[in-house]
């Protein structure tokens, strides 16, 4: 299966291939020492680049329901930006069978608009940052969130990087707990409604892992599948006509 893109833009030749040539998230904190490699053509460190540390907890992130978070990286190998997502799972050390809904996408522009690489520094900075907010259907918990990249220049890859985090139930608000009629409510919203609710969120678009599914060809940018790209979109810069 293929994917169409946003209308094609000449291609940039300025592509980096070292081991240590792209970006990482470095907002939220990601678990362990994540290298900056996508995940490999065939899928077996899918999800979340499986290594041995690959769920050690280095900062627990701590997003209220509806508060302002960011998205940011390190790093300068950018190539030519395209598009990312943010999703979220209950498994705090997810596995293939994970399900993942996304909470974010960004077409187009992530993580830079810039048309090619920024620099070829690992640990540079440059990139663009996004702000996502943790949607009022998502019940509070733990979770793992996701960050995924379809890159417009380059090899037909997917990059993922994964953080845990906690969801708390909102802003300035303290949470309140009760029952009522023998069910469990959270803000006055019952607890299995905002979880069908989080159920009823879109997939996470997976690609290029040798799941039969595959993007076009480079210099071009991922238009989302529908059935995946949920409500909470952001259009970024990089196919806008000069």
């Amino acid at each position: 299966m293929r994917y169409s893109n946003l209308r094609p833009l000449a291609l940039v030749a300025v592509i980096i291939t070292t081991a240590s040539a792209h970006i990482i998230m470095e907002n939220p904190v990601p678990y362990g020492s994540p290298d900056s490699n996508p995940l490999l053509a065939d899928g077996s460190d899918f999800p979340c680049k499986q290594s041995e540390d690959v769920y050690k907890v280095v900062k627990q992130n701590i997003m209220p329901v509806g508060q302002p978070q960011t998205l940011s990286f390190i790093g300068q190998a950018t190539h030519g930006g395209g598009s990312c997502q943010i999703s979220l799972t209950t498994d705090k050390q997810p596995t293939k069978d994970s399900v993942w809904k996304v909470i974010e996408t960004i077409e187009g522009g992530c993580p830079s608009s810039h048309p090619g690489n920024l620099g070829d520094d690992p640990t540079g900075r440059g990139t663009d940052t996004f702000n996502f907010s943790i949607p009022p259907m998502i019940p509070p918990g733990d979770y793992t969130l996701a960050w995924t990249w379809f890159n417009k220049i380059g090899n037909r890859e997917m990059y993922m990087n994964c953080a845990p985090v906690t969801v708390t139930g909102g802003t300035q608000r303290r949470l309140k707990r009760f029952t009522h009629h023998g069910r469990r409510h959270v803000h006055g919203a019952p607890v299995s409604k905002r979880a069908e609710a989080m159920a009823s969120l879109p997939d996470m678009f997976v690609a290029n892992i040798g799941n039969g599914c595959a993007t076009a060809e480079s210099g071009t940018t991922l238009a989302i599948p529908k059935s995946n790209i949920g409500t909470n979109v952001k259009h970024g810069g990089d196919d806008e006509t000069p």
